[in-house]
């Protein structure tokens, strides 16, 4: 549905769209029916209001099902009728698609995020007094160290994933259904905005985690004493333990350190204007376990939510999300409807990972951050660790689905072959863990977005060292270049960066200790 498009979410991300084969970006032509107007801007306050029952129900606060219901019928009358008179913008048709298919999808997924929470949790840990479920997780596993009691958790989870099977098969069956209505898939919708066909994406995914594979195994072995208390990592020790541990031993580089002011203090010194951004910290026990960030309205109403983990952690999270933040925040208000809410999701993705990329950057943490040399070598380790960890993971995962979309799988076809993905890419994992993942039960496809944003940022970063310096962030012709690179939203050039797993696999597999 379009409000999907119009929120951004760290690791959770937008719903914005994707395919092959035509231009879908935000065309450039004058509109001459008013009515197509008119139909854009009941869209963008539809949008406002469901967007922002969105957010409340992500954020743990109070939201209105029945007005959810209400505001997407009616966003479901505005695609339709959209559907019915206009074949362009093409961007506009295939999101007007997806309205409809998140309309249909809309107490399905209500019902999945709920039992998801209630049903995936254990009454044998807690946290704070509170139940351990799917949405403190994450925070169990980083503050827990006994790895006999994390492996416990997981395999109970593990073994009630299937309770919520229905409900995914459900959710992936309506999507199948309303894009057939129109002779596509949303793998089709996904390819024509990325501007990437199935066998080329495939072939980049596969390159990726092959060649990752065995880095990854052998710095996992150098780490797994430190950060998981034993000899080797194993099947439950997942990506998400990994990312809430391994960045414990920096955390005293960053106590004391005010990741939101800093974040806050970086943007602007590079001309971006944070102040409109809001920023929720608080600890809700039905509040998403990943950071996010929501354009409700873009791109005067832009929210970062988060849960505080730990200070690396939280300078990471807040680093990505307010990548985000300001990619909306610099919208031009006076653009089209489907230029500023309707991107290619690995464009949503970009702004982020950008960001969030200087906290990589040796000389960003040593001069901005006042971080010692020892230190910054053992965060860029670390990170560039984490980074061969997510592209083993996220190679199963996104492979996975596009496969799900192009080869028509059940979902038990699904599962059986995420599980061989795992153990072709790094370690065999029960296969019903994917149900238990945050994107891939909730989204059509979106995966394989993050792994396409991190080759292109690594091309952007190159042309901005080559352009503006090594300290190219100083520099206010560079924050000019990302602003205008901000503002073009619906109209990102998708194919101005070379996706090239070369390089990126050569700058994250460079390890001190395996030098």
């Amino acid at each position: 549905m379009w409000p999907a498009a119009s929120f951004v979410h760290a690791d959770r991300n937008c719903l914005i769209f994707a395919g092959k084969g035509k231009d879908c970006r935000a065309p450039r032509f004058d509109v001459n029916s008013m009515s197509l107007e008119k139909l854009a801007s009941r869209y963008e306050k539809l949008t406002v209001r469901l967007s922002e029952q969105y957010y409340n129900q992500e954020a743990g606060l109070p939201y209105d099902k029945d007005l959810m219901k209400e505001l997407s019928e009616q966003l479901t009358g505005v695609s339709l009728e959209f559907l019915n008179n206009f074949k362009e913008p093409r961007s506009m048709y295939l999101a007007s698609i997806e309205t409809i298919a998140n309309a249909e999808r809309l107490e399905t997924e209500l019902e999945l995020k709920e039992q998801r929470m209630e049903r995936i949790s254990t009454e044998r840990y807690a946290i704070d007094g509170k139940r351990v479920n799917w949405g403190s997780w994450r925070q169990f596993n980083a503050q827990t160290d006994d790895s006999a009691k994390r492996k416990e958790v997981f395999d109970e989870f593990i073994e009630k994933a299937p309770r919520i099977n229905p409900l995914v098969r459900k959710r992936m069956a309506i999507s199948r259904d309303v894009y057939s209505r129109y002779k596509l898939t949303p793998l089709d919708s996904y390819l024509e905005f990325e501007g990437l066909g199935f066998d080329e994406l495939r072939r980049l995914l596969m390159k990726l985690g092959d060649n990752a594979k065995e880095t990854f195994l052998t710095a996992a072995d150098h780490y797994a004493p430190e950060v998981l208390g034993k000899k080797k990592t194993e099947y439950y020790d997942d990506y998400y333990t990994w990312r809430g541990r391994i960045y414990n031993p920096l955390n005293k580089y960053f106590e004391g350190k005010k990741a939101l002011d800093e974040i806050q203090r970086f943007l602007g010194s590079f001309g971006f204007e944070t102040a409109k951004i809001q920023v929720d910290a608080e600890d809700r026990e039905k509040k998403s376990p990943s950071a996010f960030c929501f354009g409700i309205q873009i791109p005067n109403d832009v929210r970062i939510c988060y849960r505080r983990v730990s200070p690396f952690s939280d300078f990471g999270s807040l680093f990505h999300e307010f990548g985000h933040g300001i990619h909306d925040a610099s919208a031009n208000p006076k653009d089209s409807v489907w230029k500023r809410y309707i991107i290619p999701m690995s464009v949503a993705e970009t702004f982020s990972i950008l960001v969030e990329t200087m906290l990589h950057t040796p000389k960003f943490l040593k001069e901005d951050l006042r971080i010692s040399g020892k230190a910054i070598n053992d965060i860029m380790d670390r990170e560039r660790f984490m980074n061969l960890a997510f592209l083993t993971f996220y190679a199963a995962n996104s492979i996975m689905k596009i496969e799900f979309w192009k080869k028509t799988y059940s979902l038990e076809e699904a599962t059986e072959r995420w599980q061989e993905l795992t153990k072709r890419f790094f370690i065999e994992v029960p296969g019903n863990y994917w149900l238990l993942h945050h994107i891939m039960p909730d989204y059509d496809v979106y995966s394989p977005s993050y792994v396409i944003a991190s080759m292109r940022v690594s091309a952007i970063r190159a042309q901005l060292e080559r352009d503006f310096g090594e300290s190219w962030w100083r520099s206010g012709k560079a924050g000019e270049f990302i602003k205008g690179l901000a503002r073009t939203r619906g109209e990102f050039d998708v194919k101005a960066w070379k996706l090239d797993p070369d390089l990126y696999l050569e700058e994250q597999s460079s390890l001190s200790f395996l030098q």
